[in-house]
């Protein structure tokens, strides 16, 4: 072997040698590309939201989502809120219920009024501020103060009329309560 062959030899030995490690290191280049890739996509994939009610039980699950339905203008009943979320006889936890969770779930805890049509008490024995809300919202009160429920009761899913009924039939027990005094 002379020296060119020689000389020729050991470039081909080098060149092969720098091939294979820029080979290698483009391969490292393209496996990191792709981790980083990966995690971007990860990234970007839209998150599953834990449902933030999740917590709660189904009851007041319930309650929650139903006073969240009552649409601007419109009222139900502590008891009409209490039967559509599945427990007919559960006012008073509507109540429990709207006072503990109204600012965490953003309830419009205005719009939850009694048997009779009449608003919430707050703590000066007023109700000035959900009578406010109720006004702005366009619901009227009559002279005694009260909300005409056939006028402005929300009745989600056509809901059965039992609360009229019940409102007719405690209208009725007043009025015969009042002819007898009088």
């Amino acid at each position: 072997m002379n020296d060119t062959d020689r000389l020729r030899a050991e470039f081909d030995a080098e060149f092969l040698k720098d091939l294979a490690a820029a080979e290698a290191k483009e391969a490292k280049a393209k496996e990191a590309e792709a981790k980083t890739k990966e995690r971007w996509v990860k990234q970007s994939e839209p998150q599953q939201e834990q449902d933030p009610m999740a917590d709660l039980a189904p009851f007041t699950r319930a309650v929650v989502q139903t006073i969240q339905s009552i649409p601007e203008g419109k009222v139900m009943s502590y008891g009409q809120v209490a039967s559509a979320a599945g427990s007919p006889r559960g006012a008073r936890q509507v109540v429990r219920i709207l006072h503990s969770l109204s600012r965490k779930y953003g309830l419009p805890w205005h719009r939850v009024v009694n048997i009779r049509g009449e608003i919430a008490l707050d703590e000066d024995g007023e109700g000035g501020e959900q009578q406010a809300r109720l006004e702005a919202e366009g619901v009227e009160f009559g002279l005694d103060g009260r909300i005409d429920l056939k006028r402005y009761r929300y009745q989600p899913d056509g809901e059965l009329q039992a609360e009229d009924r019940k409102a007719d039939d405690t209208k009725r027990v007043e009025k015969a309560k009042a002819n007898r005094k009088g």
